[in-house]
Protein backbone atom coordinates (compact mmCIF):
# COMPACT_ATOMS: atom_id res chain seq x y z
CA UNK A 1 0.00 0.00 0.00
CA UNK A 2 1.26 3.70 -0.66
CA UNK A 3 2.38 5.39 2.33
CA UNK A 4 -0.43 8.06 4.14
CA UNK A 5 0.95 10.77 5.74
CA UNK A 6 -0.92 12.25 8.11
CA UNK A 7 0.80 15.81 8.88
CA UNK A 8 0.76 16.14 5.14
CA UNK A 9 -2.40 16.07 5.17
CA UNK A 10 -2.50 18.30 7.62
CA UNK A 11 -1.12 21.61 5.47
CA UNK A 12 -4.41 21.08 2.89
CA UNK A 13 -6.47 22.17 6.29
CA UNK A 14 -8.02 25.51 7.08
CA UNK A 15 -6.75 27.04 10.29
CA UNK A 16 -9.87 26.67 12.04
CA UNK A 17 -9.98 22.48 11.01
CA UNK A 18 -6.13 22.41 12.67
CA UNK A 19 -7.07 24.38 15.63
CA UNK A 20 -9.93 21.65 15.88
CA UNK A 21 -7.37 19.18 15.82
CA UNK A 22 -5.29 20.27 18.12
CA UNK A 23 -8.22 21.06 20.58
CA UNK A 24 -9.77 17.45 20.58
CA UNK A 25 -6.63 15.30 20.53
CA UNK A 26 -3.34 15.25 22.68
CA UNK A 27 0.50 14.21 22.83
CA UNK A 28 0.87 10.96 24.33
CA UNK A 29 5.08 10.36 25.27
CA UNK A 30 6.30 6.59 25.54
CA UNK A 31 9.56 5.12 26.16
CA UNK A 32 11.47 2.53 24.17
CA UNK A 33 10.25 -0.86 25.28
CA UNK A 34 6.58 0.61 26.30
CA UNK A 35 3.61 -0.86 25.00
CA UNK A 36 0.80 1.35 23.54
CA UNK A 37 -1.40 -1.13 23.13
CA UNK A 38 -1.93 -5.05 23.37
CA UNK A 39 -4.42 -7.94 22.20
CA UNK A 40 -8.38 -7.90 23.93
CA UNK A 41 -7.89 -4.04 25.32
CA UNK A 42 -10.92 -1.82 23.61
CA UNK A 43 -9.97 0.21 20.39
CA UNK A 44 -11.16 3.22 22.49
CA UNK A 45 -8.54 5.67 20.26
CA UNK A 46 -6.14 6.06 17.12
CA UNK A 47 -2.61 7.09 16.76
CA UNK A 48 -0.35 9.44 14.33
CA UNK A 49 3.16 8.69 14.78
CA UNK A 50 4.55 12.48 15.64
CA UNK A 51 7.98 11.23 16.13
CA UNK A 52 10.03 7.62 17.18
CA UNK A 53 9.00 4.22 15.82
CA UNK A 54 6.36 1.88 16.88
CA UNK A 55 6.15 -1.85 15.86
CA UNK A 56 2.99 -3.59 15.44
CA UNK A 57 3.77 -7.54 15.82
CA UNK A 58 1.93 -10.00 13.81
CA UNK A 59 -1.24 -11.60 15.08
CA UNK A 60 -1.02 -14.69 16.20
CA UNK A 61 -1.42 -17.85 14.08
CA UNK A 62 -1.02 -15.44 11.37
CA UNK A 63 1.86 -18.02 9.49
CA UNK A 64 4.75 -16.17 7.62
CA UNK A 65 3.10 -12.56 8.61
CA UNK A 66 6.03 -10.00 9.73
CA UNK A 67 6.31 -7.18 11.94
CA UNK A 68 4.86 -3.85 10.62
CA UNK A 69 7.37 -0.59 11.32
CA UNK A 70 5.25 2.68 12.00
CA UNK A 71 6.88 6.20 11.63
CA UNK A 72 5.98 9.65 11.23
CA UNK A 73 2.69 10.21 9.52
CA UNK A 74 1.75 6.77 10.09
CA UNK A 75 -1.69 5.87 11.75
CA UNK A 76 -2.40 2.93 14.23
CA UNK A 77 -5.69 1.91 16.15
CA UNK A 78 -8.20 3.07 13.60
CA UNK A 79 -9.85 -0.31 12.70
CA UNK A 80 -10.86 -1.17 16.39
CA UNK A 81 -11.60 2.40 16.27
CA UNK A 82 -14.10 2.49 13.60
CA UNK A 83 -15.83 -0.95 13.82
CA UNK A 84 -16.00 -0.81 17.74
CA UNK A 85 -13.79 -3.92 18.19
CA UNK A 86 -10.92 -4.71 20.49
CA UNK A 87 -7.12 -4.93 19.37
CA UNK A 88 -5.99 -7.81 17.43
CA UNK A 89 -2.26 -6.99 18.06
CA UNK A 90 0.53 -5.40 20.67
CA UNK A 91 1.80 -2.53 19.23
CA UNK A 92 4.97 -1.70 21.22
CA UNK A 93 7.85 1.65 20.81
CA UNK A 94 11.11 0.61 19.14
CA UNK A 95 12.60 4.31 19.54
CA UNK A 96 10.93 6.76 22.08
CA UNK A 97 7.86 8.05 20.43
CA UNK A 98 5.41 11.22 20.72
CA UNK A 99 1.88 10.38 19.30
CA UNK A 100 -1.35 12.35 18.76
CA UNK A 101 -3.90 10.64 20.38
CA UNK A 102 -7.30 11.06 18.99
CA UNK A 103 -10.36 9.14 21.39
CA UNK A 104 -13.35 7.93 20.19
CA UNK A 105 -15.56 9.76 21.54
CA UNK A 106 -14.30 13.36 20.79
CA UNK A 107 -15.14 12.03 16.62
CA UNK A 108 -18.83 13.48 16.75
CA UNK A 109 -16.94 16.82 17.46
CA UNK A 110 -14.11 16.35 15.34
CA UNK A 111 -16.81 15.82 12.44
CA UNK A 112 -18.42 18.68 13.22
CA UNK A 113 -20.81 20.25 10.88
CA UNK A 114 -18.72 18.37 8.02
CA UNK A 115 -20.27 15.22 9.47
CA UNK A 116 -22.82 15.56 6.12
CA UNK A 117 -19.75 14.29 3.84
CA UNK A 118 -20.74 17.58 1.67
CA UNK A 119 -16.69 18.63 1.57
CA UNK A 120 -15.50 14.88 1.71
CA UNK A 121 -12.71 14.52 -0.75
CA UNK A 122 -8.64 14.33 -1.27
CA UNK A 123 -6.01 12.44 -2.14
CA UNK A 124 -6.03 8.64 -2.12
CA UNK A 125 -2.12 9.18 -0.78
CA UNK A 126 -3.71 10.63 2.27
CA UNK A 127 -6.31 8.31 3.30
CA UNK A 128 -7.06 4.75 4.21
CA UNK A 129 -10.03 3.30 2.06
CA UNK A 130 -11.09 2.28 5.53
CA UNK A 131 -11.32 5.71 7.21
CA UNK A 132 -13.40 6.58 3.79
CA UNK A 133 -15.58 3.80 3.96
CA UNK A 134 -16.41 4.56 7.57
CA UNK A 135 -16.96 8.62 7.35
CA UNK A 136 -19.51 7.91 5.15
CA UNK A 137 -21.40 5.09 6.83
CA UNK A 138 -21.08 7.34 10.08
CA UNK A 139 -22.53 10.01 8.40
CA UNK A 140 -25.63 8.08 6.94
CA UNK A 141 -25.75 10.20 4.21
CA UNK A 142 -27.13 9.09 0.79
CA UNK A 143 -24.46 9.24 -2.57
CA UNK A 144 -21.99 7.82 -4.74
CA UNK A 145 -18.18 8.07 -3.53
CA UNK A 146 -16.25 8.56 -6.91
CA UNK A 147 -12.55 7.49 -7.17
CA UNK A 148 -9.97 8.62 -10.60
CA UNK A 149 -6.92 8.30 -11.33
CA UNK A 150 -4.18 10.79 -11.65
CA UNK A 151 -5.43 11.29 -15.25
CA UNK A 152 -9.11 12.28 -14.19
CA UNK A 153 -10.25 9.20 -15.42
CA UNK A 154 -12.89 6.95 -13.40
CA UNK A 155 -11.30 4.36 -11.70
CA UNK A 156 -15.00 3.58 -9.60
CA UNK A 157 -18.14 4.28 -8.24
CA UNK A 158 -19.42 3.34 -4.73
CA UNK A 159 -23.38 3.88 -4.01
CA UNK A 160 -24.41 4.53 -0.59
CA UNK A 161 -28.23 4.70 0.71
CA UNK A 162 -28.59 6.52 4.12
CA UNK A 163 -24.47 5.10 4.98
CA UNK A 164 -24.91 1.52 3.79
CA UNK A 165 -23.08 0.67 1.17
CA UNK A 166 -25.30 -1.11 -1.27
CA UNK A 167 -23.23 -1.08 -5.20
CA UNK A 168 -19.61 -1.06 -6.56
CA UNK A 169 -18.11 -0.67 -9.61
CA UNK A 170 -14.15 -0.74 -9.57
CA UNK A 171 -11.93 -0.97 -12.64
CA UNK A 172 -13.33 -4.10 -14.69
CA UNK A 173 -15.09 -5.24 -11.01
CA UNK A 174 -18.59 -5.14 -9.94
CA UNK A 175 -20.29 -5.82 -6.71
CA UNK A 176 -18.56 -7.03 -3.54
CA UNK A 177 -15.48 -7.98 -5.78
CA UNK A 178 -15.56 -3.99 -6.43
CA UNK A 179 -15.08 -3.59 -3.23
CA UNK A 180 -12.11 -5.83 -2.18
CA UNK A 181 -10.05 -4.82 -4.95
CA UNK A 182 -10.43 -1.06 -4.05
CA UNK A 183 -8.74 -2.48 -0.56
CA UNK A 184 -6.28 -4.70 -2.55
CA UNK A 185 -5.04 -2.70 -5.03
CA UNK A 186 -1.18 -1.52 -3.61
CA UNK A 187 -0.16 0.92 -6.31
CA UNK A 188 -4.01 2.90 -5.99
CA UNK A 189 -3.19 6.81 -6.97
CA UNK A 190 -5.36 9.45 -7.61
CA UNK A 191 -8.61 11.21 -5.63
CA UNK A 192 -12.11 10.67 -4.48
CA UNK A 193 -14.92 12.32 -4.02
CA UNK A 194 -18.18 12.24 -2.35
CA UNK A 195 -21.11 13.27 -4.25
CA UNK A 196 -24.42 13.16 -1.53
CA UNK A 197 -27.79 13.20 -3.32
CA UNK A 198 -30.20 10.27 -4.90
CA UNK A 199 -28.62 8.74 -7.76
CA UNK A 200 -31.18 6.89 -10.92
CA UNK A 201 -30.67 3.22 -10.86
CA UNK A 202 -28.13 3.09 -13.64
CA UNK A 203 -26.77 -0.24 -15.10
CA UNK A 204 -23.80 -0.69 -13.42
CA UNK A 205 -25.85 0.19 -9.75
CA UNK A 206 -28.24 -2.95 -10.57
CA UNK A 207 -24.96 -5.24 -11.89
CA UNK A 208 -23.12 -4.11 -8.98
CA UNK A 209 -25.39 -4.40 -5.79
CA UNK A 210 -24.00 -5.29 -2.33
CA UNK A 211 -26.05 -7.00 0.20
CA UNK A 212 -23.61 -7.60 2.99
CA UNK A 213 -23.48 -5.19 5.66
CA UNK A 214 -21.11 -2.42 5.57
CA UNK A 215 -19.52 -3.84 8.64
CA UNK A 216 -19.07 -7.50 7.28
CA UNK A 217 -17.41 -6.21 4.07
CA UNK A 218 -14.85 -4.13 5.51
CA UNK A 219 -13.46 -6.73 8.12
CA UNK A 220 -13.49 -9.40 4.92
CA UNK A 221 -11.67 -6.94 3.07
CA UNK A 222 -8.70 -6.41 5.71
CA UNK A 223 -8.68 -10.41 6.10
CA UNK A 224 -8.78 -9.96 2.22
CA UNK A 225 -5.80 -7.67 2.01
CA UNK A 226 -3.73 -9.75 4.62
CA UNK A 227 -4.24 -12.87 3.33
CA UNK A 228 -3.13 -11.82 -0.44
CA UNK A 229 0.24 -10.05 0.74
CA UNK A 230 1.01 -13.53 2.86
CA UNK A 231 0.20 -15.56 -0.66
CA UNK A 232 2.43 -12.86 -2.78
CA UNK A 233 5.42 -13.33 -0.53
CA UNK A 234 5.00 -17.08 -0.68
CA UNK A 235 4.91 -16.95 -5.14
CA UNK A 236 8.41 -16.18 -5.44
CA UNK A 237 7.59 -15.96 -9.51
CA UNK A 238 4.42 -14.28 -9.68
CA UNK A 239 5.56 -11.41 -12.49
CA UNK A 240 6.34 -14.43 -14.38
CA UNK A 241 4.19 -16.30 -16.98
CA UNK A 242 2.27 -19.45 -16.16
CA UNK A 243 1.21 -22.13 -18.29
CA UNK A 244 -1.10 -24.96 -18.20
CA UNK A 245 0.50 -28.99 -17.63
CA UNK A 246 -3.27 -30.20 -18.21
CA UNK A 247 -6.93 -29.60 -19.60
CA UNK A 248 -8.57 -31.39 -17.52
CA UNK A 249 -9.24 -30.28 -13.57
CA UNK A 250 -8.45 -31.99 -10.36
CA UNK A 251 -9.86 -29.34 -7.79
CA UNK A 252 -9.71 -31.15 -3.87
CA UNK A 253 -12.52 -31.23 -1.28
CA UNK A 254 -10.39 -29.19 0.88
CA UNK A 255 -9.61 -26.41 -1.81
CA UNK A 256 -11.83 -23.54 -1.96
CA UNK A 257 -15.30 -25.11 -3.40
CA UNK A 258 -16.40 -21.72 -4.37
CA UNK A 259 -13.76 -21.19 -6.62
CA UNK A 260 -13.88 -24.49 -8.47
CA UNK A 261 -15.57 -22.52 -11.49
CA UNK A 262 -13.21 -19.87 -11.31
CA UNK A 263 -10.26 -22.49 -11.68
CA UNK A 264 -11.35 -24.18 -14.75
CA UNK A 265 -11.59 -20.68 -16.19
CA UNK A 266 -7.78 -19.83 -15.14
CA UNK A 267 -6.96 -23.58 -16.26
CA UNK A 268 -8.77 -23.11 -20.23
CA UNK A 269 -6.67 -19.56 -20.20
CA UNK A 270 -3.53 -21.12 -19.41
CA UNK A 271 -4.13 -24.04 -22.07
CA UNK A 272 -4.43 -21.25 -24.77
CA UNK A 273 -1.28 -19.46 -24.14
CA UNK A 274 0.99 -18.27 -21.14
CA UNK A 275 -0.24 -15.79 -19.13
CA UNK A 276 0.80 -13.56 -15.67
CA UNK A 277 -1.38 -12.73 -12.81
CA UNK A 278 -1.81 -9.41 -14.04
CA UNK A 279 -3.19 -10.65 -17.30
CA UNK A 280 -5.13 -13.39 -15.22
CA UNK A 281 -6.79 -10.79 -13.19
CA UNK A 282 -7.88 -8.62 -16.52
CA UNK A 283 -9.66 -11.33 -18.03
CA UNK A 284 -11.54 -12.69 -14.66
CA UNK A 285 -14.15 -10.63 -13.09
CA UNK A 286 -13.35 -11.73 -9.72
CA UNK A 287 -10.56 -9.49 -6.95
CA UNK A 288 -6.86 -10.34 -6.94
CA UNK A 289 -7.03 -13.04 -3.97
CA UNK A 290 -8.88 -14.84 -5.74
CA UNK A 291 -6.81 -15.03 -8.80
CA UNK A 292 -4.08 -16.01 -6.50
CA UNK A 293 -6.13 -18.66 -4.27
CA UNK A 294 -6.75 -20.42 -7.41
CA UNK A 295 -3.27 -20.24 -8.79
CA UNK A 296 -1.25 -21.54 -5.19
CA UNK A 297 -3.93 -24.10 -5.57
CA UNK A 298 -3.18 -25.37 -9.04
CA UNK A 299 0.66 -24.78 -8.67
CA UNK A 300 0.56 -27.15 -5.68
CA UNK A 301 -1.32 -29.78 -7.56
CA UNK A 302 0.94 -29.44 -10.28
CA UNK A 303 -1.51 -28.36 -12.76
CA UNK A 304 0.15 -25.29 -13.53
CA UNK A 305 3.91 -23.94 -13.65
CA UNK A 306 5.93 -21.08 -14.62
CA UNK A 307 6.12 -21.28 -18.24
CA UNK A 308 9.44 -21.77 -19.35
CA UNK A 309 11.47 -18.98 -21.83
CA UNK A 310 10.41 -20.53 -25.24
CA UNK A 311 6.96 -20.83 -24.50
CA UNK A 312 7.03 -17.31 -22.83
CA UNK A 313 8.74 -16.00 -26.18
CA UNK A 314 6.29 -17.87 -28.34
CA UNK A 315 3.12 -17.42 -26.31
CA UNK A 316 2.13 -20.58 -27.05
CA UNK A 317 0.66 -23.73 -25.11
CA UNK A 318 2.96 -26.41 -25.03
CA UNK A 319 2.27 -28.99 -27.65
CA UNK A 320 0.09 -31.19 -26.19
CA UNK A 321 -2.26 -28.86 -24.55
CA UNK A 322 -2.60 -27.81 -28.35
CA UNK A 323 -3.36 -31.12 -29.09
CA UNK A 324 -6.11 -31.76 -26.07
CA UNK A 325 -7.53 -28.20 -26.85
CA UNK A 326 -8.00 -29.05 -30.61
CA UNK A 327 -9.71 -32.44 -29.70
CA UNK A 328 -12.04 -30.63 -27.53
CA UNK A 329 -13.07 -28.62 -30.45
CA UNK A 330 -11.49 -25.54 -29.01
CA UNK A 331 -9.11 -23.28 -31.12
Amino acid sequence: MQPRDFFAFCTTLKPSELKAIGELSWIRNLAEGEVLYSPGEPGNALYIVDRGVLEALPQKGRQNAKSVFLERGDLTGDIEVFLDIRRAQLVRVQEAASLQCFPRANFPALAGEQNDCRELSGRISNFDPTTIHQTIVSSGQTGELSIEDENTEPLGAFYFESGRLCAGQFQHLTGEDAFWQLFLSDQLSGTFSFSVGQRRLTDWIESGQIRRSGGDMLITALQFRDELEALKKGMHQGSEKLSARTTELRWSGGAHDQLRELAEQILELLARAPKTMGDLYRQCSVCELKIYQVVTELLDSDQVSFANAVDQLNGEAAPTIKRDLEAKGVS
